[in-house]
């Protein structure tokens, strides 16, 4: 039987567990900027491709339900489902992930880090928006 979903404040811990394995994501603000782009990319990716090194896992764990890295596989399908519901049917209504310090002020990097570790797997799709001729360009100026 397969795990259910980790909990996301568990999948971070877990994710800090295995900062020595080199996750993509060590943090959950890291995961959403990365699922975010994979979402919102100019080009479909293989999970595998896409969720392997992000939690720093073989692709056989898709494989075995009931395992901890199933778990936590399952926790980043589902935060990659609601983005892709949010972004295709009220895309004003999505809210990057962002840490806040004690005021309260956002810290967009780590959201941002996990969007570029994103686009980078596929850098090459990405080009025209990184193409200072391109209108669209400005979009990505903020990552």
């Amino acid at each position: 039987m397969a795990a259910p979903a980790m909990p996301l404040e568990e999948l971070e811990q877990w994710l800090q567990a295995r900062v020595d394995q080199h996750p993509v994501a060590t943090s959950i603000p890291m995961l959403d900027g990365y699922v975010a782009a994979i979402v919102a990319g100019p080009v479909s990716m293989s999970p595998l491709d896409w969720i392997c090194p992000l939690l720093a896992i073989d692709a056989d764990a898709f494989n075995h339900g009931g395992t901890p890295e199933f778990a936590a596989i399952s926790a980043v399908a589902l935060r990659h489902n609601e983005i892709s519901q949010i972004l295709s049917t009220t895309p004003r209504q999505f809210e990057p992930m962002h840490l806040r310090n004690p005021h309260g002020d956002v810290d967009p990097r780590p959201w941002c880090q996990g969007f570029y570790a994103a686009m980078r797997l596929k850098l090459s799709a990405w080009a025209p928006l990184l193409d200072t001729g391109n209108v669209n360009h400005g979009l990505l100026l903020p990552i």
